[in-house]
């Protein structure tokens, strides 16, 4: 992991905490969330980096948190029901930035002593490296592009880079923004049922899907740049998450890419059981049996994708004009098909877009040999 100089605190911090957790009698996470599931799932796979640990503590048990009292055979406790005062109990957080503060003050009024966190930027770190052995050791094909925050490039060589940040008039408010670039641009989602008009492109100019919105989400989106933009390289990205630097352009720059995307995660168990915290099975079935019917050549992979654990999230891509075209055709043709068979199902219609991010898996799972794929790092604003 030493190409990553920005992170190079993170990168002594991680070794801090392995040498740590090494010496921990007792050692529990905290947080029984999707992250906490990532960790232990990578552990299960062989990655080495801290040990399984003894329970994993909340702060109180919620009803409908995927968990009851157990998380891969691994007990859960509330803190109220454990002695964290010892010196021989570490704690690892595993939990977003945002949320750290708030955990410290309850393990503090614990009578917690040793306490760490696993921050984004660690998590980020140990994915990636856990992607790496997994791709070889699956003879998956890929590139994973270093860390780099803030980094800007110097020149685009004039290359026709362009892609379009996806806000709708009903997302959650956020305090802060990216800083603006000349690459991308801002796009209204969902614009034909919106009361204003709140960016410059607007999703329901020219051929578009705009008032399917509350159930496609950023797609309409995805789906006007498909159909109105003619840039050599393009794709979306969201109000809330981006590329973490222009070093993702790199490769398109250079021609050793034809596509950049988020660095995947990694779910626990697999995609299927994924989907479940989201969707309904219904839903998923759904779409693997149109896979298998219209588009019979990707059908192998995704049965694949279905029992493994790489999910390549949030519809966000930068891909060569060809390729875009190609992976609309294949989301939208699957999508489409899906939302047409389960019409009058009577399951909560919103639930039938989460899937596009599986069809966006499966298509660019099935391409890794096909097109050259880098995986970049996304940054997020709250």
């Amino acid at each position: 992991m030493t190409d990553d100089l920005f992170y190079i605190n993170e990168y002594k911090e991680l070794q801090s905490i392995q040498l740590s957790v090494n010496r921990a009698k007792t050692l529990y996470f905290y947080g029984a969330g999707l992250r906490c599931e990532e960790i232990l799932q990578m552990q299960k796979d062989g990655f080495s980096f801290l040990r399984r640990p003894d329970a994993v503590i909340i702060t109180k048990k919620q009803s409908g948190m995927g968990h009851d009292d157990n998380i891969d055979g691994i007990p859960i406790y509330q803190i109220s029901e454990v002695d964290l005062s010892l010196d021989t109990i570490y704690v690892i957080v595993i939990a977003m930035n945002i949320y750290h503060q708030e955990i410290k003050e309850s393990l503090n009024r614990s009578g917690c002593q040793q306490i760490y966190f696993l921050t984004d930027a660690m998590e980020h770190l140990l994915t990636r490296e856990f992607l790496k052995q997994y791709f070889q050791k699956h003879k998956l094909y890929g590139e994973f592009l270093p860390f780099a925050k803030d980094y800007i490039l110097k020149s685009k060589e004039d290359k026709d880079v362009h892609i379009y940040s996806v806000i709708c008039e009903k997302d959650v408010k956020i305090k802060n923004k990216f800083q603006k670039v000349s690459w991308i641009s801002e796009l209204q989602a969902g614009a034909a049922i919106a009361k204003e008009r709140i960016a410059m492109y607007c999703d329901d100019q020219g051929e578009n899907i705009s008032d399917l919105n509350p159930y496609y989400n950023e797609l309409t989106g995805l789906y006007w740049v498909w159909k109105n933009t003619k840039h050599d390289y393009s794709g979306i990205c969201h109000y809330r998450r981006c590329f973490e630097s222009e070093i993702a352009l790199i490769p398109l720059i250079k021609d050793t890419a034809d596509v950049i995307l988020p660095l995947p995660f990694v779910v626990g168990n697999n995609l299927a059981e994924y989907y479940k915290h989201w969707g309904e099975k219904a839903y998923y079935d759904e779409m693997l049996w149109v896979i298998e019917e219209l588009f019979p050549n990707y059908y192998e992979m995704a049965c694949w994708c279905a029992t493994h654990i790489v999910f390549i999230p949030n519809n966000i891509c930068i891909a060569r004009r060809d390729i875009l075209n190609e992976y609309c055709q294949f989301l939208f043709g699957v999508i489409d098909e899906v939302e047409r068979r389960m019409e009058n199902y009577s399951g909560k219609k919103q639930n039938r877009c989460w899937l596009s991010e599986h069809v966006s898996t499966i298509y660019f799972m099935s391409n890794l040999k096909k097109y050259r794929i880098a995986f970049s790092n996304l940054k997020r604003v709250w």
